[in-house]
């Protein structure tokens, strides 16, 4: 297929497949996919790239409410108040999801198999509304600045447990990741590393009617707790179950760009890229962050980019 891009406020987007191009994974498939290694920077990466930092601007919170499954088929200040972190390792409270996987919210987070260049790969993602989904850019395309640079064969499986798809498997339509992670990489793009999908609807429903779907919020301020949630499969993890760790903010990232990456404790490995940073898991259900990176010498952190406009602009485009 010749390529196509779509562009869209910072934005790019691959070619969008037909229906008749998208094709489910086999349990040989699932099986041989491996974790999609969490992009990992180090201080002689980092001076590679001379940038100016800049901290963002004060700007007032902002909200989409999420949603349970169908039964049918029918703040202001980003920099408001004393921010406060953790010096390494920072606090979490990490264990494997307990609840039953298909019942809200934890029904709307799965897993991702995805082949990126030669590989088959295992991630996580969850459901934003509609037919679109959440993860990292890394996820979606390599950060080469390549068309040939994006993933293919993408399916997400909602509530996926221990080989299981109890909602079957939702097929790509069309990708989109920012476009600073796409001509950037790792790490001059991990600033931006935001990545998301259009699905195609499965025996006519669309994914939220399915399984529901998280909310959204951006231009928070950094002073939060967060929820990740993710399916490691790296070792000491297996990628069979789902993993939930609850932090607070620790502190701001170092790699180029603005604004700054946010990070939390977390000791999650590869499968566990693009699983969602949730404000009021279980109440208010807010996608606010993702699993991104980390540097490679604290396994005990991970970043996310920080949710501005940015995000939300990609957010809109999957939804719509």
């Amino acid at each position: 297929m010749p390529e196509r891009a779509s562009t869209s406020n910072g934005n790019i987007a691959s070619p969008e497949l037909s229906l008749e191009a998208a094709s489910e994974w086999t349990t040989e498939d699932f099986q041989a996919a491996e974790p999609y290694p969490i992009p990992e920077i180090t201080e002689s990466m980092l001076n590679d790239y001379i940038e100016q930092m800049m901290s963002p601007s004060a700007k007032g919170g902002s909200t989409l409410p999420g949603g349970p499954p169908s039964a049918t088929d029918a703040a202001d200040g980003e920099d408001a108040g004393q921010l406060t972190g953790h010096p390494y390792p920072p606090p979490f409270n990490q264990h494997e999801v307990l609840a039953a996987y298909t019942t809200y919210p934890y029904c709307s987070i799965g897993k991702l198999f995805f082949k990126q260049g030669t590989g088959s790969y295992v991630a996580s993602a969850a459901s934003i509304g509609k037919n679109g989904i959440w993860t990292a850019g890394h996820c979606v395309h390599s950060g080469n600045g390549q068309p040939s640079g994006w993933s293919t064969n993408l399916v997400f499986v909602p509530a996926y447990k221990d080989g299981a798809a109890p909602f079957g498997q939702f097929t790509m339509r069309q990708l989109w990741c920012r476009t600073n992670w796409y001509q950037n990489g790792n790490p001059g793009g991990l600033f931006e590393d935001m990545g998301a999908a259009i699905l195609n609807p499965l025996n006519g429903r669309t994914l939220s009617q399915v399984v529901g779907w998280l909310g959204f919020a951006w231009n928070f301020p950094r002073n939060q707790v967060w929820t990740s949630l993710g399916y490691p499969a790296a070792p000491p993890f297996n990628g069979q179950r789902m993993f939930q760790d609850t932090a607070p903010y620790a502190n701001d990232g170092s790699v180029p760009g603005s604004p700054h990456p946010i990070g939390i404790g977390c000791s999650m490995t590869g499968g566990c890229s693009g699983g969602p940073w949730v404000l009021g898991l279980a109440s208010t259900n807010y996608v606010n962050g993702h699993n991104s990176y980390r540097p490679n010498n604290q396994p005990l952190e991970i970043y996310s980019p920080y949710f501005g406009d940015n995000a939300h602009s990609l957010m809109q485009l999957v939804v719509k």
